[in-house]
């Protein structure tokens, strides 16, 4: 009984390892299909990392060469800008001068235009001189206009008889001191009276009234001495002067030519003018 046992154990045992080494063998031919793919991949990354490299140093000469084409490039261009630099900065120059050059001409022509403008100015401010001299000439040496001549006539009649009104006044005025001083001699010799009766004199400044030195009234004497003192000169007697009223631009002694006389106060209507 043990033995088939062991003989079918046996059996299974062969058969499972057949199986195992069936399976194994087809592992194992996957694996070196696997490593047969495998070294295959490997040898075209090696072959495509030999190409790469091929090509990288390919690249890194070309990239050498292009820079060295660059900088090349670069030294022409540079040298070319600085040429063309160069260029312009000599055609500037050109040009500036030639613009000094128009300009100074241009500057020269406005002054000369401006020198002969003032000149021409000069010559005419003077002709308008001379013309602006002799209207002026003209003008002082005219002939007097016929109305003027007529007010100038009519204001010469009317002093002439502002004159002769008074110069009447004045010997009114004496005729009546003259008048007065006799009447009072008659009346003293009359009368036998020899009263100090005076003539009040307004024009007298007044003085304060402690000072009795100064006195407003005079004499009928001193009037007469007066009169008579003034009438010798011209060989008839004439009454005392007033004293004129101090400050007063009416009362001066000296005719004062800078300044008009003013205007008299009429007596009678004033003649009118006619014009």
């Amino acid at each position: 009984m043990d033995v088939p046992i062991n003989i079918r154990s046996q059996h299974s045992l062969k058969v499972q390892c057949e199986k195992s080494i069936c399976g194994n063998s087809i592992r194992i031919s996957d694996l070196q299909e696997e490593v047969s793919r495998r070294k295959k991949h490997i040898a075209d990354l090696d072959h495509e990392i030999h190409t790469l490299n091929e090509n990288i140093s390919t690249l890194t000469k070309e990239l050498e060469l292009k820079g060295k084409e660059v900088l090349k490039i670069r030294s022409e261009a540079n040298q070319q800008i600085r040429a063309h630099e160069q260029d312009l900065c000599k055609k500037h120059e050109r040009e500036m001068a030639e613009l000094n050059a128009l300009h100074h001409r241009e500057t020269q022509n406005m002054l000369s235009d401006f020198n002969k403008a003032q000149e021409l100015l000069k010559d005419k401010i003077s002709a308008l001189q001379i013309l602006l001299e002799g209207t002026e000439e003209k003008f002082r040496n005219r002939e007097s206009r016929p109305e003027d001549l007529q007010t100038i006539a009519e204001l010469k009649d009317m002093v002439t008889e502002r004159e002769s009104l008074v110069k009447k006044l004045v010997d009114d005025k004496k005729f009546y001191q003259l008048e007065l001083v006799n009447r009072e001699t008659n009346f003293n010799k009359i009368f036998n009276t020899n009263p100090n009766v005076g003539v009040i004199n307004p024009l007298v400044k007044q003085k304060r009234k402690n000072d009795k030195s100064a006195t407003r009234f005079s004499s009928s004497a001193n009037l007469r001495a007066n009169v008579e003192a003034s009438g010798t000169g011209s060989g008839q007697p004439q009454p005392n002067r007033l004293e004129p009223i101090p400050n007063s631009p009416i009362h001066q002694l000296e005719p004062n030519t800078s300044k008009p006389l003013p205007p008299p106060t009429p007596l009678t209507e004033p003649k009118k003018l006619t014009r």
